[in-house]
């Protein structure tokens, strides 16, 4: 196991420290500190992986596991604070993130792997930055200056952009490789 995989692994548990706090209701104030070290981690393990060229088949499947299982971890506890009103943006971000990691994972099995891409990145930090700004606001400050479901379809809008690019950049990909 890699130097990356390891802290691809420490960013699976913290989210699951995170999901044991909100769900089992244990040191909520906590969860402002805790939320945003699963984001740190994806991006010392992509640091790691590259500094050592210690990249790996299992670190292309899992990272990205790692960083849906947090997203949806967030949006859960986000769900738990905003209720139904953000239903609609919040089930858009569910939608197409699992659209985004099934075709990760489906060009992974046919041998196409997909290469991490500004753009996944964006969409991550918007995911983290809005996540976040929700959690402050719930548990530390106890009132939600920015509404909560603005930030939603922040998170949503994030979410389609970047599902979109990516199935824009694979056609034009396999139109290149057809036509030559």
């Amino acid at each position: 196991m890699t130097r990356a995989n390891m802290v691809t692994l420490l960013g699976i548990v913290l989210t699951t420290i995170y999901l044991g706090q909100y769900t089992l209701g244990i040191l909520l104030f906590l969860i402002p500190v805790i939320y945003p070290l699963t984001p740190v981690t994806d991006g010392v393990d992509g640091f790691l992986a590259d500094y050592y060229n210690e990249h790996s088949k299992w670190g292309k499947i899992v990272d990205p596991f790692r960083d849906r299982y947090f997203t949806f971890v967030a949006l859960g506890n986000i769900f738990m604070i905003g209720g139904k009103i953000i239903l609609l943006p919040l089930l858009m971000t569910l939608g197409f993130e699992l659209l985004i990691w099934v075709g990760g994972l489906i060009l992974y099995a046919v041998g196409d792997v997909p290469n991490v891409h500004c753009i996944g990145k964006v969409r991550a930090a918007v995911h983290w930055a809005v996540g976040y700004i929700v959690i402050i606001q719930y548990y530390w400050i106890g009132t939600f200056y920015i509404p909560i479901l603005w930030l939603m379809w922040i998170m949503a809008i994030a979410s389609i952009a970047a599902y979109v690019f990516y199935v824009y950049r694979y056609a034009m990909k396999n139109i290149e490789h057809i036509s030559a």
